[in-house]
């Protein structure tokens, strides 16, 4: 699972400038290892600051070494993770769950999750058509990971996603 974004080096001897891609920059505290290019990396260190993570790897130890992961991306592998609290997802998750209407009614696939700020948006493959929709409560009234299913309430999925002209 995708946790983060190299920025740049920071320093000389080999510290990482990390954008983390996970809403708890917290849980870098937890990381033993990390995957790079899937290549394990045991972690040193972690410091967070100003919303970054600067990261320091026992196999990178100079400037040279960190400046050819630049903008790469860092992973971890699910079991590394803390399980979700309850009523929150992994986004990872979510991608690839059947989206049903409450009447049984099949709306579609979720074919990836963004998010702009506010919220998680759902992007919603149904048929040729892809729905953009927030992840919101008040729509999405039963999420079963374990069967990948998601119940919407029909009127309040459209009362979010129709727009007029």
């Amino acid at each position: 699972m995708i946790v983060g974004k190299i920025v740049k080096p920071q320093g000389i001897k080999g510290e990482l400038k990390v954008e983390p891609l996970v809403s708890d920059v917290n849980l870098f505290y937890g990381f033993k290892t990390v995957l790079i290019n899937q290549t394990k990396y045991f972690v040193k260190s972690v410091r967070i600051h100003e919303g970054f993570v600067f990261l320091t790897l026992n196999e990178v130890k100079d400037r040279n070494t960190s400046e050819t992961l630049r903008n790469q991306m860092i992973e971890v592998e699910k079991s590394d993770l803390p399980n979700p609290d309850e009523n929150c997802y992994y986004i990872t998750d979510l991608v690839d769950c059947e989206i049903f209407f409450e009447d049984g009614e099949k709306l579609g696939k979720v074919s990836e999750v963004q998010n702009f700020g506010a919220t998680d948006i759902l992007f919603i493959k149904s048929g040729s058509e892809e729905i953009l929709c927030p992840f919101l409560k008040k729509v999405f009234k039963d999420v079963d990971i374990n069967a990948k299913k998601i119940i919407a309430g029909k009127q309040e999925f459209l009362e979010v996603t129709q727009s007029e002209d």
